[in-house]
């Protein structure tokens, strides 16, 4: 019996599986923690901490892990500001903050995340700098995640720093 595979098959084939796979595979690039661990990790390194308040429900989280994440200037921000944490808002699982236990779901009520995705932003002693709810564009989440990690809170808005790099949201 012949394997009835053509070599043109086999290609087709061999492409529709990677396209396939390449959102699960790129998501990884992020080195996600668990909040302990990014806590620990923040204050022996300087860097700062992002929690990703999402649901498996959640189409937008869906398409930040597809469109946004997989992005290399974003994993580069993000490394090289944060340590980037996920926080299912419906999960009981048990963690560790600021050496108290709770479950996720408690901790996103702590936050008052009221919607998926919400991005906050924690300083080394786990207090808030800023927070950002709902899905960003590539170009809009990379230059948050620069403003926020880069200290620029407060010292000028937002805003100005998308018109100093050429993002305009005037849209």
């Amino acid at each position: 019996m012949k394997l009835a595979w053509s070599r043109r098959g086999f290609l087709v084939g061999l492409f529709v599986f990677f396209v396939a796979i390449y959102p699960a595979t790129a998501q990884q690039n992020i080195n996600w923690k668990s909040l302990s661990e990014a806590q620990e990790l923040a204050k022996e390194n300087g860097k700062k901490i992002m929690l990703f308040a999402e649901a498996e429900w959640c189409g937008y989280c869906q398409k930040m892990y597809k469109e946004v994440f997989p992005n290399q200037t974003v994993q580069d921000s993000l490394h090289k500001y944060f340590y980037p944490v996920k926080v299912d808002i419906e999960s009981d699982q048990k963690i560790v903050f600021n050496g108290s236990s709770l479950t996720k779901r408690q901790l996103a009520r702590k936050f008052r995340v009221s919607s998926t995705p919400t991005f906050i932003f924690l300083d080394q002693d786990g207090n808030t700098i800023g927070r950002q709810p709902g899905f960003l564009p590539t170009d809009i989440f990379d230059k948050l995640v620069a403003f926020v990690g880069s200290d620029l809170t407060g010292k000028q808005s937002f805003k100005q720093y998308l018109k100093q790099h050429g993002v305009d949201i005037s849209r």
